[in-house]
């Protein structure tokens, strides 16, 4: 800002004088139409400083961009659990938030296309539950009207079973889920929960948190 304001301060003070008007005492104002045109006229010129704002100025999509906060534990170790410090519970419930948090521009729910995957994870997940109590906690549920695909489990859940159930099984790759507007996969049993994100097949993040149905 302050290299701009100095320009702006060169350009007022390096401006000719005009012809005739070395005693300006004598001269009347300058009327407001010609005032008006001085500053539009060095808009206009291609290396006036203000041109140079504008062209400086960031693309809009980055302005829109939300940066996920900090991840509570590494990717190589990516659950949280109960008897780590709060600070980490917290930093662990912003990052949940942020990872089913849609973007300004990301692809609406394709409705269809997630009521037909809901459909064929059904069995999907039954045959990858090792629980005793599969035939009852067993099912599969969409969140936020499609956002966050749920793999509701008696037991199974772990880091790599949202990947496993949808992208190996059914056979639909992130990018696809991602492109029709799903955001997060998953699962959850009687002792975790594990989010896998669409945007980022490397951004997985668990935390014990049992099922009470």
């Amino acid at each position: 800002m302050g290299r701009i304001l100095c320009a702006l301060g060169l350009l007022v003070l390096f401006v000719p004088p005009l012809a005739g008007c070395d005693d300006q005492k004598k001269q009347p104002a300058p009327s407001s139409s010609a005032a008006a045109s001085a500053p539009v006229s060095a808009a206009s010129s291609p290396s006036s400083p203000a041109s140079a704002i504008v062209d400086a100025s960031p693309p809009k999509a980055d302005a829109q961009a939300a940066p996920m906060p900090e991840r509570p534990v590494p990717k190589t170790s990516p659950t949280v659990g109960a008897g780590m410090p709060q600070e980490v519970q917290m930093k662990a419930i912003a990052y949940m938030a942020a990872m089913r948090a849609p973007h300004p521009d990301d692809a609406p729910v394709d409705d269809p296309f997630v009521k037909d995957l809901q459909r064929k994870l059904g069995p999907i997940v039954l045959s990858m539950d090792s629980g005793p109590e599969k035939g009852r906690l067993n099912r599969v549920e969409l969140v936020g009207a499609g956002r966050q695909i749920d793999l509701l489990m008696s037991a199974g859940c772990s880091a790599e079973t949202p990947t496993r159930a949808v992208v190996q099984r059914a056979g639909v790759a992130h990018a696809q889920l991602l492109s029709h507007g799903v955001l997060v996969v998953r699962c959850n049993d009687s002792h975790a929960q594990c989010l896998q994100s669409t945007r980022d097949p490397s951004d997985v993040l668990c935390t014990t948190a049992p099922r009470h149905k």
